[in-house]
């Protein structure tokens, strides 16, 4: 490995640093083909969710190109070392509420004002509160001192939420419309994510190994087949381009256009901006230890992970995103899978990638831009999205129970994160009960004493 270092580029303004493509960031031709593939399919999972909200399917690709970009632009434009993506975590516990307050229907609600106004509350109190603590630098203080049995219960109760969406509330809706290839999308994405038999066999076989390190993409790929083949998707390919209806998308959610929430809604909102910081902090912790075991292998080029500028960066992205369609999970600081298998290749030498920037500006702008406006690989997916959508919403709760179930260290936390989990997943509207009852019983049941997780 040399032993010269890589030179910082890139455009100064303000905290941070922006990077143009193919003239401060080289371009990395697996990396390009992977965003161009793994981007579309779970960009898609969105989709859904939009249409669950009232939006018809060509205003979702709108908001799927709006959140897709602001994405792109955090290692691109805020030059922040990460695989950005959603607050994954936080998009069941949103449904969950929201279908309780009548904004979400699985089969498609009716467009209302109101469910945007809530959006938008939600996402200026989410831009408010991570720019307040990105500038101050206390969201580490704050997060530390949460005790374990409510930091576990929210990731649990996320984890809850997620299975439940696919496998009770929406099952009939969505799952049984394609109920052989999601088995397989599933069964595959589960094997080559988390089973350990797979990890070990793809520590011996570089086939294997290959196929892990593209996360969902070779099941989905699979799962898209066998539907297609066994007759549950229509092949109904229409050719040509054709811009996001961005124009639409702002008229029917930006506060900008149908006026600003009631103060009613921002108290409402509240609980869950506080749970969706929470799941937040847990994947900038996350993604800067991976980039701190990389870091070792490539003292080469030495990486600024700076937890301020990542808020302060979310929340312009945030905010942003307000202006033209509010939509706070979109916008968060890790695709976990994506994130290790960039770093990955970082880490094995210059020969393999210049700079860990190459292969995240690669994978995504210079995927991103394509994908929404060409209209035979629109609609190809369009008849996969909800196998994308019930995809991400299953490895998420995969990931969150693994990471909820690691923190207590107790019998009372146990027990408590359990609870709270229940409430946070299924109170709906009254989701600060979780909150709440998750504060008491650190205090009452759980006491002082307790170990806390870092």
């Amino acid at each position: 490995m040399s032993n010269e270092t890589v030179k910082v580029n890139g455009i100064k303004w303000g905290p941070f640093r922006l990077r143009i493509p193919f003239i401060h960031i080289k371009f990395r031709t697996a990396e390009f083909l992977q965003g161009m593939v793994i981007s579309g399919a779970t960009a898609f999972a969105g989709i859904p969710i939009a249409m669950g909200m009232g939006l018809t399917f060509e205003e979702g690709v709108a908001l799927s190109f709006i959140a897709g970009t602001l994405i792109a632009s955090g290692p691109i434009i805020f030059g922040v070392p990460f695989a950005p993506g959603w607050v994954t975590p936080a998009y069941p516990i949103v449904i969950g509420v929201f279908a309780t307050m009548g904004y979400y229907l699985p089969s498609g609600a009716e467009y209302q004002v109101e469910t945007f106004q809530f959006m938008s509350a939600l996402c200026i109190e989410f831009t408010l509160l991570v720019a307040f603590l990105g500038m101050t630098g206390l969201s580490e203080k704050i997060v530390k001192n949460i005790p374990n049995a409510l930091k576990s219960g929210i990731i649990l109760g996320a984890a809850v939420a997620a299975f439940y969406q696919v496998f009770f509330k929406e099952f009939d809706v969505k799952y049984m419309e394609q109920p052989i290839a999601m088995t397989v999308a599933l069964t595959l994405c589960i094997l080559t994510t988390f089973s350990d038999p797979f990890k070990r066999l793809a520590a011996k076989n570089i086939f294997f190994q290959k196929v892990a390190s593209l996360g969902l993409l070779p099941g989905f790929l699979i799962a898209g087949i066998v539907a297609y083949s066994v007759g549950e998707a229509t092949l109904d390919i229409t050719w040509g381009f054709a811009f996001p209806d961005v124009v639409t998308l702002f008229e029917r959610t930006s506060p900008l256009s149908i006026g600003f929430p009631s103060i009613s809604m921002y108290v409402d909102a509240l609980p869950l901006v506080i749970i969706g910081y929470i799941l937040l902090f847990g994947d900038i912790i996350t993604g800067q230890e991976i980039l701190n075991e990389a870091q070792k292998e490539r003292p080469d080029e030495p990486i600024n992970i700076d937890s301020n500028k990542f808020h302060l960066s979310i929340a312009v992205r945030n905010l942003l995103g307000l202006i033209v369609n509010p939509n706070f999970p979109t916008q968060g600081a890790l695709w976990t899978g994506v994130h290790v298998v960039v770093a990955e290749r970082w880490k094995k030498g210059p020969s393999e990638m210049p700079s860990l920037f190459d292969g995240l500006g690669s994978y995504y702008l210079m995927a991103l831009p394509f994908l929404y406006v060409t209209l035979p690989f629109i609609t190809l997916m369009e008849p996969l999205m909800n196998i994308a959508l019930n995809l991400t919403l299953v490895l998420t709760g995969f990931a969150c129970a693994y990471v909820a179930l690691a923190i207590p260290k107790s019998n009372p936390e146990m027990a408590s994160s359990l609870l709270i989990a229940l409430l946070i997943a299924f109170s709906g509207e009254y989701v600060w009960l979780g909150l709440l009852i998750g504060i008491i019983l650190s205090i009452f049941v759980v006491g002082k004493d307790q170990p806390t997780a870092n």
